[in-house]
This record gives structure tokens, sequence and C-alpha cells, in this order.
């Protein structure tokens, strides 16, 4: 006759129990311990204790870190909750070997450990690399918003600092009238209101803003977070953010680089992630793949000249549509001109200089003199011809678009958005990142780095749990 299992809380044991006892031997506690085990944490930069003059015992870094990487892995990232989970989750309690850190000690940690926390990331790549599970076929890169701390309300914005200015300048213009009518009345007396005071006080602050807002060269700025800037995400909100990128390995699944920008484009993200990969396992991948967000000819060109080969879905750059769009137009370099879809001749017009003077690039002009052209509708409204402007990078994106012709080059091309993106779809929707809760670049990048780490362990974790990864001190 089967019988209940009661719970006796009054139970004692005869020998007392070890930690390990309640852990099974496949648990990720045992491999997140291996892990910081076999990591040099002076040689990553972790932050030394300094003695206290009372001498008082403190946490080691080694427990600390592994807390943090256990709680990410975990998505348990508040250090208020990670303290909590150092009383009551069993995992927690033997990763610190029943110690508990309140709070502001693993805050401080984090706090004082934002660079080793980067350099972190790089040695579980340079981890898996060792292994052997790093696939150096194809890698995919692309980017993602993720809102800042800081809340763009209390943030400065251009427009609505100078309307204040305005309304400023008419209450100081009215108050100078007034002292004009009362020194031709003779009246004395005359002190300057409370009102009046707080108007030119105000209008130093907001002299000093637009300040700020010229030297950063944006138009919002928030004043505890002047790292941040307004980007727009995918549901249209604009909102303070950072641009967050990573690549992808695709035989692996693992993140193979990580970085934030507060560049709210993707333009100049290309050849520096590729640049990473390489500094965090040593080569590129065959191909490196990226949507059109990282378009730019003078990427691609600088891809070119330091050999790293990439794949970047490319924008139509002409308004025109069908045959008669300019990547149609082949441009011969030995004629230098420009050869249309019927085998004319568009000749080179002129020169001229284009963008701002820090930013200037010379643009050439070549034009069609076929007057009687009897598809010219087609091609052109211009009434004098169809005019092709050539740009300082053309050449290396006309290279990118032959290359692209090859069947394999499409293929990988389309295996993009299956490689990287729902990546961000872990981050965000499964494991919560939707907003930093630190402020500024260093705090940012220290934040990713340890989603990216934590996203990372997992996967290392399988590895290390099937027999795939051993790890060495």
């Amino acid at each position: 006759m089967s019988r209940p299992i009661q719970s006796n809380f009054n139970q004692h044991f005869l020998l007392p129990p070890a930690l390990t006892d309640w852990i099974s031997a496949g648990d990720p506690v045992w491999f997140i311990k291996d892990f910081v085990e076999a990591l040099d944490l002076d040689a990553l930069g972790f932050s030394q204790h300094k003695p206290s003059l009372d001498g008082r015992s403190y946490y080691p870094n080694d427990m600390l870190l592994r807390v943090w990487l256990y709680g990410w892995m975990e998505r348990i990232r508040s250090p208020r909750r990670l303290e909590k989970a150092c009383m009551r989750d069993i995992g927690f309690v033997f990763l610190t070997c029943n110690h508990h850190p309140d709070h502001n000690t693993l805050w401080r940690f984090f706090n004082n450990n934002k660079k080793p926390l980067k350099s972190l990331f790089k040695q579980v790549v340079l981890v898996a690399c060792r292994a052997k599970l790093i696939g150096f076929v194809l890698h995919a890169l692309d980017g993602t918003k993720i809102t800042a701390a800081s809340s763009r309300a209390k943030a400065w914005h251009q427009k609505q600092l100078e309307e204040q200015l305005k309304q400023i300048d008419a209450i100081i213009n009215e108050y100078v009238l007034s002292v004009e009518s009362a020194a031709e009345s003779e009246e004395s007396g005359y002190a300057m209101p409370e009102t009046m005071q707080n108007a030119l006080a105000r209008k130093q602050q907001i002299a000093e803003a637009l300040s700020a807002l010229e030297q950063a060269k944006t138009q919002t700025l928030h004043p505890n977070e002047p790292d941040a800037r307004m980007m727009k995400h995918n549901n249209g909100a604009i909102v303070l953010s950072y641009n967050a990128q990573i690549v992808v390995d695709e035989r692996s699944d693992l993140i193979v680089a990580a970085e934030v920008s507060n560049k709210a484009n993707d333009y100049g993200q290309l050849v520096p992630m590729v640049e990473q990969v390489v500094e965090n396992v040593g080569q590129s991948a065959a191909e490196t793949v990226a949507d059109a967000g990282y378009c730019s000819g003078e990427q691609l060109e600088a891809a070119e000249r330091k050999h790293l080969p990439v794949l970047v879905n490319l924008h139509s750059n002409s308004p025109e549509g069908g045959e008669f769009r300019k990547e149609n137009f082949a441009y011969d370099a030995d004629k230098d001109v420009y050869i249309c879809p019927l085998g004319k001749e568009l000749r080179y017009q002129r020169t001229k200089i284009a963008g701002k003077k820090k930013q200037e690039i010379s643009v050439r002009s070549y034009r069609c003199y076929e007057r009687e052209c009897p598809r010219k509708a087609e091609c052109s409204s211009d009434p004098k011809g169809r005019t092709i402007l050539r740009m300082p990078h053309n050449g290396a994106i006309e290279r990118q678009r032959k290359k692209q012709q090859e069947p394999m080059k499409k293929q990988a091309l389309f295996k993009r958005k299956a490689i990287v993106e729902h990546v961000f779809g872990i981050i965000k929707q499964i494991d919560g990142l939707r907003r930093f809760t630190v402020r500024g670049l260093d705090g940012v990048m220290a934040q990713w780095a340890l989603v990216c780490t934590a996203v990372n362990l997992r996967k290392l974790y399988a590895f290390w749990a099937a027999g795939a990864l051993v790890l060495r001190a």
C-alpha cells in the first residue's frame, strides 16, 4: 500500500549534508564553476581588492563573477534580485558556498569592472574557437536599437529650448522698457523683480544647454546621459537609445563580436565589426553578410583594402525603374564612360564638389548626348539627356554587385536573417533586455557584453554537457 511522502520540518541529519549533494551532476552551475576557475581574472583586468583599515573580510572577484554570469544565464540581472537569489536559490547558494553578498557589493563589482566584462566576452569567444566550435564559412552582422536608461521627457530638445529662449527674451525686453519708462518719469527705488532674476538665470541655463547640443552635434541631449541619441525603433517610436551590434557564426550560432554605438545608422559599422571578429578569433569568415543598412561605398572599399570578404545588400540608387536603373549602366574605366543598356555611351561632363566642408567629395558627372534615342522618355525626363553621377566609392559598389551575381553569394545573402535576427529575438523577447539600466557608453557596453556572454554560455554549456568542450585553466 502506497503512502504519501510527508514533509518533516523537524528532520535532523546524522551527518551534515554537503552542498554538492543538492546539485545534480549535469547542472549548469558546475559549468559556471569550471569556466570561472579556468579564467585568469587578473590578466583580464578585474579590479583588485583594497585592504580595509578595519581588516574586514571581502568577497573575491571569482565568487562575484560566478553570481553575475549564472544570474544573466538565468535571466536574473538586477543586483537586488541577485542578492535575494543568493539566499534562496540552491544554484547561487552552491556558487557562493552559502555566502550572501548584498546588492551594493554586487553593484560595485559591476561598476568597477566594465572594461574587464567586455574582455570576458572575448575570452568566451576564444574558448569556443580553441574548441573548434566556431565555423569560418559564414558570419552575419546586424544591429538593433535598445532604449537608454534616461527618459526622453527630461532631455534637452533644441527646438523647445529655442522657443523658451524667445519667451525669456520677450520678458527681458518688457523689463527693459519698464526701466526706461521709470527713468523718464524720474521714479526712484526701482528694484529688479524676482521674476526678472529667474528669467536671467533661466536664460543662462538655456544658453549652456544649447551650447552643449552644438558641441555634441545633435538636436536632443540628456544632461545625465550625454552619450545617448534619439533613434527610430522598428515600431516607429523615436526615443533615446543606443545601437547594439553583433556578429553571429552560422555553424555554432555563437556571437563572435559585440559592440555598442551611439550612431543612429549602421553605415560605419561594417569594417569595425569584422575587424573585431579578427581580433577575437584571429581571422574573419570566408564571407560576412549584412543588410542594406551597412551599404556604404566607403566601408566596402575599406573592406577590400583590408582583405575582409563581405556581402552587403545594395540599395537601388536610381529613382528610375525597370531596365534603365543606374545599376544597369556599366562603367568602362578604360574609356571613362558609362554604357547604357542600349549600348550608347555617356561621356564625362564635369566634376563638382558636394557635401559639407569637412566631408566634401568629388562627384563626376556623365551625360548622354543621344538626341534621337527612341527610348529617351523611358530613360529620363531631363530634356538635356540622362545624367549619371559617379561617387568616389562607386567602384567598390560595382564590384560588390558583380560579386553578388554568383549563385553561392546570393544564397549566403539569403541566409542572413536566419543566422542573426533570432539572436536579437532571444535577447529582447526571452531575456527581456529592451532597455539598458546603466548610463553612458561604458556602462551599456558592459551590459551588452554580459547579455551576449550569457547567450554564448548557454550554448557552450550544451557543448560542455555533451562532452564536446573541455575547459582548461
